[in-house]
């Protein structure tokens, strides 16, 4: 086997979309995953998606008010029709796969999650979100806590990836994450053999500056890369969408389909921070547009790849918060609080649940649409449902904050 076909899948995939991906493994011997089998894949939406535009409540009197040049239109809108239908919202008129698994019954959404504070800083917003926790001094993230608490000796690395600009902050925490830049993947000295390889990379490894922990990792590496050479061309198949989110969707999808054990994956799509010009949702070319299209597209190629592993995969679409409830003079909206969750796939229960407060201006905080459900209320419910996360396991993934079932929305069956 030659150099490039050991290393081919996932440095060449990485490598084309220019991200960063995190394998994972651990040494720490404690509960195995109390649910093998069973994909969580969160794709985060980072600088704060308009949820009124993606998810509009045209059933709201105060939605046209709010919404006069940007709003979605009745008679173009994604109707939510099937097991679920509600007459109340609609789906922005280009998100055609999004209302699709809505009406086929494979989808929930909460239309008005957040966090549990207004923070209308991007940074400081995601780094909340992706801790899971709230000034009480953590340096980990909610799925790296998710992962060390369930981990055991016999993890495989590719337990959890993550695709994106950076490693993700939700991972933080997981005893032995190491990120990489793939297009630069050269920790080891790769040969045609093993033998070649413990060769070339024992100096490297000897070095004083190198973690202990990077000696456990050659051959769980090597067992990987051998499996990965199978998966065959990194090319994007013929009609996958060539954007950030399909080229970050792209490797998770295709290490789901050939049965490998990912038990969390992350993706990014940025974009997402229409101040101005967002244009008319009837308009593919508008940036809004343009946005939604590329996560339709996205996520409609990834169910399509993924077939029948949809059942036991859940998608969690997210963002640190959402945009005010009424347009600028941009004809774009400025930062706000609560924004719409999808759940995706296995186990979700169709339907909107979780409340809606109004956009009303009384019905409004701080001219923002209210939060009525905590982010990591639907977080839980999704580890506890489709991961089999006890409430042990919560009150580590989510400290201080009440993670029983009398907090959930019934996203999961």
């Amino acid at each position: 086997m030659t150099t490039t076909s050991r290393r081919h899948f996932l440095a060449g995939t990485a490598a084309a979309a220019g991200a960063t991906v995190v394998l994972s493994r651990t040494g720490i011997a404690s509960a195995a995953a109390p649910n093998a089998g069973r994909s969580l894949v969160v794709i985060y939406l980072r600088g704060g998606a308009d949820g009124i535009s993606l998810f509009a409540p045209l059933g709201d009197p105060a939605y046209r008010t709010a919404r006069p040049t940007v709003g979605v239109q009745a008679a173009t809108a994604r109707a939510l029709a099937g097991p679920a239908a509600n007459s109340f919202f609609a789906f922005h008129p280009q998100a055609a796969r999004l209302s699709a698994l809505y009406n086929s019954g494979r989808m929930a959404v909460v239309p008005a999650a957040g966090l549990p504070t207004i923070n209308r800083s991007h940074f400081d917003a995601q780094a909340m979100m992706e801790a899971g926790s709230f000034g009480q001094g953590f340096g980990t993230g909610w799925a790296g806590r998710w992962l060390e608490s369930t981990s055991a000796p016999s993890d495989n690395v590719l337990r959890s990836v993550g695709f994106g600009n950076t490693a993700p902050a939700s991972l933080r925490g997981y005893p032995s994450m190491i990120a990489y830049s793939l297009g630069n993947l050269s920790l080891l000295d790769w040969g045609p053999t093993r033998a070649q390889v413990r060769a070339n990379t024992a100096d490297s490894l000897a070095r004083p500056e190198v973690h202990p922990l990077l000696q456990s990792w050659v051959e769980p590496t090597l067992d990987t890369v051998d499996s990965l050479a199978t998966l065959g061309s990194t090319a994007l198949p013929t009609g996958w969408p060539n954007t950030r989110a399909g080229r970050g969707l792209w490797p998770v999808a295709r290490l789901i389909q050939a049965g490998f054990p990912v038990e969390f994956g992350h993706v990014d799509m940025d974009g997402w921070d229409t101040h101005s010009g967002m244009g008319s949702p009837d308009e593919p070319t508008a940036t809004m547009s343009s946005q939604v299209i590329e996560l339709d597209s996205a996520i409609g190629a990834f169910v399509d790849l993924i077939g029948p592993a949809l059942d036991s995969t859940t998608i969690v679409v997210m963002s640190e918060f959402g945009r005010r409830a009424r347009e600028n003079s941009s004809g774009g909206a400025d930062h706000g609080t609560a924004f719409p969750m999808l759940v995706i796939g296995g186990g979700a229960r169709p339907g909107v649940v979780g409340g809606w407060s109004g956009l009303a201006t009384n019905q409004l905080v701080d001219e923002d649409l209210r939060v009525t459900v905590d982010y990591r209320a639907v977080l839980s419910e999704v580890l506890s449902r489709q991961l089999g996360a006890t409430s042990g396991h919560l009150s580590t993934v989510f400290p201080g904050f009440n993670s029983s079932p009398s907090s959930w929305v019934n996203v999961c069956r």
